[in-house]
């Protein structure tokens, strides 16, 4: 089977031998093209249309990777698709693999379409009432969860904010406001942040594939609602997890961000340009390109306001520091940045990268001293994040031999 997939399948798609195993065994489902060359090479085999249906389709959304849609960034940008995206990012799944949703550029491209002016708000014609006021409760309650999270960590809010996704997803289902078209755009601005926050939390426990998800309904329900700087911050979010976590199957976070910017620079308030070009800097130096990292860098100093949070930008160009193997010079920015950042997660994860500077530079007292500080503010945190962390400068070898995490 695998041999006769990998006849059929463009070049550099080719799959292991063990794959059809996993197919067959472990109810894993293979995504296009691969879906579709294994239809191809049964209906040659048994001489009659095999079809994804009859081969997968009752399977439901509960199994292996099939609720991981391979049309979740190729489908029309549409409100209708939008709500699918939701649906499917409050969704309780297995655990996959980063590399089962994106590959290359396929989320780069694909700003050309949030970036467009929004479709029309299709639907609305549901039995439940929707109000003003419930928009705006829902946009209190979704504060007040990033908010908690910030403080506690992302495992104590990501399945609540699932339910409230999933409850919003409804009224949008459900719901009467086609003859309020700003109101239905105002309910997937509220979709859109829980979304993002959905995917937050997930990348803070480890799940980065389900995180990824959940930013790309974050994105859909972004461009019905009509707010491109939503999306550039849900693409921002996105490119920290891929510059600590990893890039995937070529998934490249510098790319990905500086091609939103290109989209909707334009839509950003001074203080939000200056967080994501802080955030490409962290990308750029992710890939070891410490020219661009460091033009991104002094770009966004340059644009931050007086009144700007500038702690916030500084922990971002300190990581960017450290990913340069810069100690000395990250140094100074983290230790600002802890001075400056209020919420308990950020600067326990802060204090880590300070610790990282200290212990490079060969200052094991002060790297222990933050160390501990880190912990204490670890107590208790549920952030699988912020533990591994811990856990990985812990088992660190010495000073210089090892990269920022």
């Amino acid at each position: 089977m695998a041999r006769e997939v990998n006849l059929v399948l463009p070049p550099g798609l080719a799959i292991s031998q063990t794959a059809p195993y996993k197919w067959r065994d472990r109810g894993m489902v293979p995504r296009a093209p691969h879906d579709q060359a294994v239809c191809e090479v049964l209906s040659r085999a048994v001489g009659i249309a095999v079809t994804y249906e009859q081969l997968w389709g009752r399977m439901g959304s509960q199994r292996g990777a099939k609720v991981l849609s391979a049309r979740l960034l190729t489908d029309p940008w549409t409100a209708d698709t939008a709500q699918i995206a939701l649906r499917e990012a409050g969704l309780q799944v297995a655990p996959v693999r980063l590399t089962d949703l994106f590959r290359g550029d396929e989320l780069a491209r694909s700003a050309l379409q949030w970036s467009a002016p929004p479709p029309p708000v299709t639907g609305g014609t549901g039995a439940l009432a929707v109000t003003e006021e419930q928009v705006a409760d829902l946009r209190r309650s979704c504060q007040g969860k990033r908010r908690l999270a910030g403080s506690c960590g992302g495992g104590l809010v990501l399945e609540p904010a699932r339910a409230e996704l999933a409850m919003v997803g409804k009224l949008l289902e459900l719901g009467d406001y086609a003859a309020r078209p700003e109101l239905g755009r105002r309910l997937y601005a509220v979709a859109g942040r829980l979304a993002r926050l959905v995917g937050w939390a997930g990348a803070d426990l480890g799940q980065e594939a389900a995180a990824q998800r959940a930013y790309v309904a974050a994105l859909r329900a972004a461009h019905v609602a009509g707010e491109p700087a939503l999306a550039v911050s849900v693409v921002g979010s996105l490119a920290v997890q891929l510059a600590y976590h990893g890039s995937g199957r070529g998934l490249d976070p510098a790319e990905l961000l500086a091609t939103a910017l290109a989209a909707a620079e334009a839509n950003l308030t001074p203080s939000q340009l200056a967080r994501q070009l802080g955030r490409l800097a962290l990308a750029h130096a992710r890939n070891g390109d410490r020219a661009a990292a460091e033009r991104a860098a002094a770009q966004a100093f340059a644009v931050l306001p007086a009144d700007g949070d500038r702690a916030g930008l500084a922990g971002l160009v300190g990581g960017a520091r450290l990913f340069l193997d810069e100690p000395e010079q990250a140094r100074p920015l983290l230790a600002e940045a802890v001075a400056g950042v209020a919420t308990a997660r950020a600067r326990a994860l802060l204090l880590v990268r300070l610790a990282e500077s200290h212990r490079r530079a060969g200052d094991r007292e002060q790297a222990d001293e933050a160390v501990r500080r880190a912990r204490a503010l670890a107590a208790g945190m549920q952030s699988g994040l912020v533990a591994r962390v811990l856990r990985e400068l812990e088992g660190a070898r010495p000073a210089g031999s090892g990269r920022a995490r």
